[in-house]
């Protein structure tokens, strides 16, 4: 069991070395607390009215560059504004002397609004929420774990034409706190939680395919990984891209996110959101996608900075600085940095702004070199997809990654001109830059990815998704790509597939490295975990048939 105690090592220092980062949390604002006074509660909060905006000329630009996946997908327009605490709004105290600041942003016909604090220092015990009048939609705290040297936030999308956002203030940190509104995002094609569960989603086209839609045996496993490492991300304040959480050879959680150069330089204005995923597989039909709840809707986070880009690949490596939660069910990619075609390619991303979906191209990408994408100024080092075999990308689909057949990052999407004709795609090209490109581009940690995906320099050519493991000792390649752990999540009974019908010996740890279960695998190939209670758990597993060792994340309901 020498392998095994290695595996228990490495897990250990996983599990004890997680950062607890601060994402948005997910509560009722301070105001809604029963405590308070009735009159504090109903005090008018003071309203600010967004001015019209010419809708037809944004809509008429939009036509134009939605076809050009090289510029970012706009979903709002943005109002410049100058709203905070010190000049607008209405300051209420309560009796034990903490105060609430309240206002109320309206821009009519809005689907959902979002907004850009230009000045954003949260003392402790300092909250920002943002919700409608009949609380029905509530989003944050936003708290000092947000606080960064820009001063400045972004928030995600808030639903509806009208809401208030307010600031909690303890008394003992009275005065201390910044909050400004620089700009205001009417958003006219994003779409609200609410027309979400009312199951008015589906803006991409009728050829894209949700990402719980079949793809193949031989790519469905891994596809359910991956798919937990995509994230859609707000750029640019009115704008999408896709991107995907990466691994790094240290295995450690570390907060990068890959997608596109062309989607802008990432900053504090960022937001994310992960886990965005149809609870009904619709599969290039007209049929609508179903929304996945409220519990998934707050899987998001705002703060960001640009790592490494270069413009041979349109590649930028990005830093959330907001958090991740160790309570969503998300994962990070592995990569392939070798320049080997792939026999076929997998991509996983969010097509104009809307639910996840999924694309496979059966034949080999082609390497072009030099090409010129749309509106990118330098020529991009890629790999073609010639047509796409199921589904397509679409504007919002910029940065998304694709997968060879080990499910492993070898680019992410620059542009091209794929897209829906009706439930089939229209044959056009798409352009990925090349991973190996973007790997050691340039002589600067600003210029390439090595430095920050391979911290200690090991040299790995190729790296698994976190959740697939990796032994440290033997330079890794630990785990057998075709070894799959499923359901997961899980009910309680977590059964084994592999190619060969090996006997496996087990160890399953909670989150605090205790260990809860081990055995050996029988002829019915399974491990029972209905005695455990409900989380996240570590199965370190050898395998006694052919050898080899490896570490899987599973999620136990």
């Amino acid at each position: 069991m020498d392998i095994m105690k290695k595996l228990v090592f490495y897990l250990l220092v996983l599990v004890f070395n997680v950062t607890i980062f601060g994402q948005v949390t997910n509560e009722f604002p301070k105001s809604s607390d029963l405590d308070l006074s009735k009159t504090i509660r109903e005090i008018k909060v003071p309203s600010v009215v967004m001015p019209n905006f010419d809708f037809q000329k944004l809509k008429e630009e939009d036509e134009i560059n939605d076809k050009d996946k090289s510029k970012i997908y706009r979903f709002g327009h943005e109002f410049k504004v100058d709203l905070g605490i010190t000049n607008s709004g209405l300051w209420s105290e309560l009796p034990n002397g903490d105060r609430i600041w309240r206002i109320n942003i309206i821009s009519e016909g809005a689907n959902t609004l979002n907004f850009v604090f230009n000045s954003f220092k949260m003392p402790e015990g300092g909250k920002v929420y943002l919700y409608n009048e009949e609380k029905t939609f509530h989003l944050g705290a936003y708290t000092d774990k947000m606080n960064n040297t820009d001063e400045t936030i972004g928030t995600w999308l808030a639903d509806g034409e009208s809401i208030i956002i307010e600031y909690y203030e303890p008394n003992a940190v009275k005065g201390k706190g910044k909050l400004n509104i620089g700009s205001v995002v009417h958003g006219y094609r994003s779409v609200s939680n609410f027309k979400a569960f009312q199951k008015d989603l589906n803006t991409s086209g009728n050829c894209n395919q949700d990402v719980n839609c079949p793809v193949g045996s031989d790519f469905d496993s891994l596809k359910d990984i991956i798919k937990k490492a995509v994230g859609i991300t707000l750029v640019g304040n009115s704008g999408f891209c896709t991107g995907t959480l990466i691994n790094n050879t240290s295995n450690d959680k570390a907060p990068y996110f890959l997608t596109a150069n062309h989607c802008g330089t990432a900053n504090a204005n960022w937001a994310f959101r992960f886990n965005w995923i149809s609870t009904n597989a619709v599969c290039a039909t007209t049929e609508n996608s179903t929304d996945n709840g409220p519990s998934n809707y707050f899987q998001t986070t705002s703060g960001a900075i640009s790592r490494a880009i270069n413009p041979e690949s349109d590649v930028q490596l990005v830093e959330i600085t907001g958090g991740l939660d160790e309570d969503w069910d998300i994962d990070w990619a592995g990569w392939d940095r070798t320049g080997n075609t792939p026999s076929f390619v997998v991509g996983v991303h969010h097509p104009d702004g809307d639910i996840m979906k999924v694309c496979r191209e059966n034949v080999s990408p082609t390497i072009a070199d030099n090409v010129n994408i749309g509106g990118i100024p330098d020529p991009v080092d890629t790999w073609r997809v010639d047509d796409w075999d199921l589904g397509v990308t679409e504007g919002g689909s910029s940065g998304s990654a694709i997968f060879d057949p080990s499910g492993r990052i070898v680019g992410q999407l620059a542009g091209g001109g794929a897209a829906c004709s009706g439930t089939n795609d229209n044959g056009a090209p798409d352009f990925y830059g090349r991973f190996s490109i973007s790997w050691d581009f340039g002589t600067t940690d600003g210029t390439r990815l090595s430095n920050w995906l391979d911290p200690e320099n090991t040299g790995r050519t190729t790296l698994n998704a976190l959740s697939q493991g990796d032994d440290p000792g033997d330079g890794g390649g630990g785990t057998p790509e075709e070894v799959v752990l499923f359901p997961n999540p899980t009910e309680g009974i977590l059964m084994i597939s592999d190619g060969d019908e090996s006997e496996f010996s087990y160890m399953v740890f909670d989150i605090f490295g205790q260990l809860v279960l081990e055995g050996q695998t029988g002829e019915d190939r399974e491990i029972d975990l209905s005695s455990v209670s409900s989380g996240m758990y570590f199965v370190c597993m050898e395998n006694l048939s052919v050898g080899g060792s490896f570490t899987k994340k599973i999620i136990v309901r």
